[in-house]
């Protein structure tokens, strides 16, 4: 390839390179792991007594396609992808360009600690992503716990009928237990990064990482803080639920008369704890990890391929020829 050549190819920045990369990674995921994200939720969602076993997955999912067909394996897909795709662009846009800035100012306060800097990235790209997106993750909680198709017909039907009977503060009630997941990104981004250059020691001199190799780092870092984080989770759920499940609590001929809403977060953890234990805060945990691992390994997989494929084609670097 001569140098005109190259040049022709400078189109994408980092930042629009980390984008497209998060952008497609999420498209990619969300699709195929769309029917463990539904039993998951549902799962999660459900309130059972201390004592009361969950249900075995396969007869979750066995009943689910029973009572609502395989169609209801893909409940909330649009929102899902309305979610996704903008929700890792602007994660790994922000993340990328994070490790950038606290590099720079940490470089002039005292030596560099990639850790710290891994660590800050991953809660600042964390935290813009959860308050920019908590709307989009509510519909789509709503959207995949609901039984039929009548209360939500589609997603933007979901937000004009929750912020129409519930008001705007309704959209935004999962937010704060999202925040609280920022110790599962947290976790995760700077022991994948930590785990990724302990790979690469052994990698050809080129810089990329082997599909092996980002599998083994994603899916380690993934399991560790998705057990760590797993209990916010199951709040941020049923928070975001609350309003779907007054409203068939009321509608059911066998409505529980001890049920009541969460009113806040504090509440949602006392209740969960007093009424369910320790384990309510872990219920649905398999077929969560049997979804988010893989969707881990996915999303970060595709991610750097796809990353490396454009920094090679048409990024910024080729303009030194």
């Amino acid at each position: 390839m001569n140098k005109q050549e190259k040049q022709s190819h400078v189109l994408l920045n980092n930042s629009q390179i980390n984008t497209f990369a998060g952008a497609a990674s999420g498209a990619f995921v969300s699709t195929l792991v769309s029917p463990l994200d539904v039993v998951k939720t549902r799962i999660q969602v459900k309130r059972l007594p201390k004592g009361v076993p969950d249900t075995p997955l396969i007869v979750t999912m066995y009943r689910l396609a029973q009572r609502e067909g395989f169609r209801a394996f893909y409940k909330g897909l649009g929102t899902t992808m309305l979610g996704y795709v903008p929700n890792w662009a602007i994660y790994f846009s922000i993340y990328q360009g994070s490790k950038r800035q606290y590099a720079k100012i940490l470089t002039t306060i005292h030596s560099k600690n990639d850790v710290l800097i891994d660590l800050l990235s991953s809660v600042t790209a964390g935290a813009i992503s959860n308050i920019l997106m908590a709307p989009i993750w509510t519909i789509r909680t709503r959207m995949m716990t609901q039984s039929d198709h009548q209360d939500y017909r589609n997603s933007f039907h979901a937000a004009k009928k929750i912020y129409r009977t519930e008001g705007l503060r309704a959209l935004y009630r999962g937010v704060v237990p999202s925040m609280w997941g920022l110790i599962h990104v947290g976790i995760q981004f700077p022991l994948y990064e930590y785990l990724k250059k302990k790979c690469a020691a052994g990698s050809p001199s080129d810089g990329h990482l082997s599909t092996g190799q980002i599998m083994f780092a994603s899916s380690v870092s993934k399991l560790i803080a998705s057990f760590t984080a797993y209990p916010h989770e199951i709040v941020r759920s049923r928070l975001q639920d609350a309003g779907q499940a007054r409203r068939s609590q009321k509608q059911s001929s066998t409505s529980d008369a001890n049920f009541r809403d969460y009113r806040n977060v504090r509440d949602a953890v006392k209740t969960i704890a007093k009424e369910e234990g320790i384990r309510g805060f872990y219920r649905g945990i398999i077929p969560a990890l049997l979804r988010t691992v893989p969707a881990a390994v996915l999303t970060l997989s595709s991610y750097e391929k796809i990353k490396d494929f454009l920094t090679d084609n048409y990024g910024e670097a080729l303009a030194q020829y």
